[in-house]
């Protein structure tokens, strides 16, 4: 059997441990990690080997030759324009011919039983096989349903924890046959997780997946770089560990486990281990300590401390210099005397830290933090002037700035007006033009972005030292995780664009939002052309969202007043005005959930016939569409249509628009909101948290099996006498959250409560 090696990744993830080479070239216990993988094709009986490049293919070439010294024999196949997985190793099928073949990524850590895995798939006569493992924390993976035999059910490419439930990932490690690639189109960039599979799937294929007992880990991270040389010490993975091993001279402490290579200077009374790995090259003094680190031809002074860090080529940490764990240096990278460095600090190539100094945020550029990440609830979060710095918020604008506009809004304080400037210099500097709003709220600036049809638009909010940003696509919907996670690369990679002094943008500043929100907002939820009875409404007092509500029900006809009194229906915009509570005549508070399930009605009994709910939504909706004969879709659940009816009716998530929609409703009728809310189902919802010991995805995919849930898309639903459970693995703690759903609240408690104990139960055993 032929194979092919993936081996034209850069590994962003791993900067500043692979700045200037390939990731498959990244450095392992002596070699290359692409030689460990020859090594592994080597002992299974495959050498002859095509091996897809596209990132530096000079450095893996030049190399490893033609393969004879690792036993192979080498194609390279050079991708000029990204082809995708699938489109890769379509360019090697005149090499790969009439038979399966196996296919490999040249950047992972594995001692996979390839014999098996062929002969499972050869016995099963499969289009494709893929080789699965579990991993606790799937959401850089993708994740793999499978049947008791193995037979693959669905696929859910790098999800949020939403979307998690199984802990089953894909690990790039596939048999297929010639069949399954006639499928993939000549040139094109295609992929096999994304692309061919599922359509190998709806054709009704013989897919399967083998859960493997061997080892693999995905080198994503410099953490997982660290796990698996550690692995490697313990023997948790079998890899040639003695090509390039050195001798260890006298005088040195040793703590087992650890590795040193050739050409490396000892100094006696330096201290190595435990789960120590000197790579050729380095130098460490005499009183230096190194523990649970890599030093991959770095220099140690004399009783300087590194523990749990990675130290590449020519990095040099002085006298009793202290370099603490998860922090990486890169190459030329120097800390100076009696300096420190930080937990989890990264210092790009050539970066300083003066003696004496201490480092307590990563320089990926000169005097730039950490790159941004976005939270579980899609902003991205911090501490003003630490995470959220105005360098960070330069490269974030320098990034948007190649979309041309960009709609801009903040509140809260000077930190966030300081922040929304750092962006709007970093738009103009990429030559495009920073749009700043008087917009109070975030839902304002997003309405901003849907009315001027802006490519990207986002909001700043500040309370007390803590900031967070919300982006926000073209048409005001909040960016999917596949957009996330492409912004979080690019800033990773510093990929933002500077123009000269000719192509600069402009600033213009875009005044009245919230008259133009709330006009917009009275038009769109009318629900005739009808002239709409005298209403008297109250809005909770308070800046921001509720401003521009109670500005959008006067547009609408209402008379407003402001706070919350009995004797008239009351409405709350919070959560950056995309969330609605209200209060009926009587002063009973009508929750979120209730105000979903009312504006379902509305829909329904109001020529649409159809409505579109975020998963988690209650189950009373349903009910609601079905005594109408309607249609209820659901976001992430039913794909594209939901998303594009999402769109249609965005007072469904925008809390102003909801109050408007409603207000509407009781100034078309007459009836009051009391009325309108006993005319919905009588249900209550109560939510919860169970911690867990053992993984999200694990667990998930466990309550599916016991309790018969049925997948939602986001989390997974199921039917408990005559109430229902929404369960979704919490997005920032190891923990599965949720939402009971029952007649009343002593019934949605009690179903809550009795369902938490099932959960703890399974995590028990």
């Amino acid at each position: 059997m032929k194979a092919v090696i993936l081996a034209g990744g850069e590994g962003s993830r791993l900067r500043p441990l692979t700045i200037g080479r390939p990731k498959p070239m990244t450095p392992l216990l002596g070699k290359p990690v692409l030689g460990h993988i020859l090594d592994l094709l080597r002992r299974h009986g495959i050498s002859s080997v095509a091996v897809t490049l596209r990132c530096l293919p000079d450095a893996v070439t030049e190399f490893f030759g033609d393969g004879r010294d690792y036993g192979a024999e080498l194609t390279y196949f050079v991708e000029k324009e990204p082809l995708g997985t699938a489109g890769g190793v379509k360019k090697c099928m005149d090499f790969l011919g009439e038979e399966d073949f196996l296919v490999i990524s040249g950047d992972a850590v594995c001692d996979l039983e390839l014999t098996e895995l062929i002969a499972l798939h050869q016995s099963r006569r499969s289009a494709a096989t893929l080789a699965l493992c579990r991993r606790g924390e799937p959401l850089e993976y993708g994740l793999v349903r499978t049947d008791a035999e193995g037979r693959i059910l669905g696929f859910v490419e790098k999800p949020g924890w939403g979307q998690v439930d199984t802990e089953l990932v894909n690990t790039g490690v596939y048999v297929l046959s010639k069949q399954a690639m006639d499928l993939v189109p000549e040139g094109t960039a295609y992929d096999f997780g994304k692309e061919l599979f599922p359509q190998l799937l709806a054709r009704g294929e013989a897919l399967y997946g083998w859960e493997t007992s061997g080892y693999w880990q995905d080198m994503g991270d410099c953490g997982a770089y660290l796990e698996s040389l550690h692995d490697a010490l313990d023997g948790k993975v079998t890899l040639d560990l003695d090509a390039g091993r050195g001798q260890i001279p006298t005088g040195v402490t040793v703590r087992e486990p650890c590795w040193v290579g050739k050409r490396v200077s000892l100094a006696p009374g330096c201290v190595i281990g435990p789960y120590a790995v000197i790579g050729e090259g380095s130098t460490v003094e005499t009183g230096a300590v190194v523990e649970r680190s890599a030093v991959l031809g770095a220099g140690l002074g004399e009783g300087a401390e590194v523990s749990g860090a990675i130290l590449c080529k020519g990095a040099a940490v002085h006298r009793r210099a202290v370099v603490s764990p998860g922090a990486v240096l890169g190459e030329g990278a120097v800390v100076g005397a009696e300096a420190i460095v930080a937990p989890g600090v990264k210092l790009w190539p050539g970066r300083r830290v003066s003696e004496g100094g201490r480092a307590t945020a990563s320089q990926v550029a000169a005097g730039q933090g950490a790159p941004l990440k976005f939270s579980a609830g899609g902003a991205l979060r911090g501490r003003v002037g630490e995470e959220l710095t105005a360098e960070a918020g330069l490269s974030l604008g320098a990034l948007l700035g190649e979309r041309e506009q960009v709609g801009l809004g903040w509140a809260g304080g000077n930190g966030a007006a300081m922040l929304i400037r750092a962006i709007g210099c970093g738009v103009t500097a990429a030559g495009g033009t920073a749009l700043i709003s008087d917009a109070s709220c975030a839902s304002g600036v997003a309405w901003l972005g849907r009315y001027y049809g802006l490519p990207m638009t986002l909001f700043v909010q500040q309370d007390g030292d803590q900031a967070e940003i919300r982006l926000f696509g073209r048409e005001g919907l909040a960016l999917e995780r596949g957009e996330q996670r492409k912004i979080e690369g690019a800033l990773l990679r510093g990929e933002g664009s500077r123009v000269p002094a000719v192509r600069v943008g402009k600033f213009e500043t875009v005044a009245g939002v919230r008259p133009g929100y709330a006009a917009e907002a009275a038009r769109l939820t009318r629900l005739s052309g009808l002239p709409l009875r005298p209403l008297n409404v109250r809005v909770e007092k308070g800046e921001g969202a509720n401003d521009v509500l109670a500005a959008a029900l006067t547009a609408l006809g209402c008379q407003v007043r402001r706070g919350i009194s009995r004797g008239e229906p009351a409405f709350s915009a919070d959560w950056g005005g995309f969330r609605l509570t209200a209060w009926d005549e009587e002063g009973r508070m009508i929750s979120p959930d209730r105000v979903l399930v009312l504006l379902t009605r509305i829909e329904m009994e109001h020529g649409r016939k159809q409505a579109v709910l975020p998963a988690w939504a209650p189950t009373a909706a349903q009910q609601v569409a079905d005594s109408f004969h309607g249609r209820l879709l659901r976001m992430g659940r039913d794909g594209e249509e939901a998303r594009k009816l999402w769109r249609e009716e965005p007072w469904m998530w925008d809390g102003i628009l909801a109050a408007c929609r409603i207000a509407a409703r009781l100034g078309l009728t007459g009836e009051t909101l009391s009325r309108l809310d006993r005319s919905i189902p009588n249900f209550a919802t109560v939510r919860g948290e169970v911690p867990l010991r053992a993984g999200r995805g694990r667990i998930m995919g466990r309550a599916l099996e016991t309790f018969s849930a049925v997948p939602q898309g986001e989390g997974a639903r199921l039917q408990a006498g005559e109430g229902w459970i929404y369960l979704v693995p919490s997005g920032s703690r190891n923990a599965l959250r949720l939402i009971a759903e029952a007649v009343d609240m002593e019934a949605a408690a009690e179903l809550c409560g009795e369902y938490e104990a099932k959960l703890k139960k399974l995590d028990r055993e």
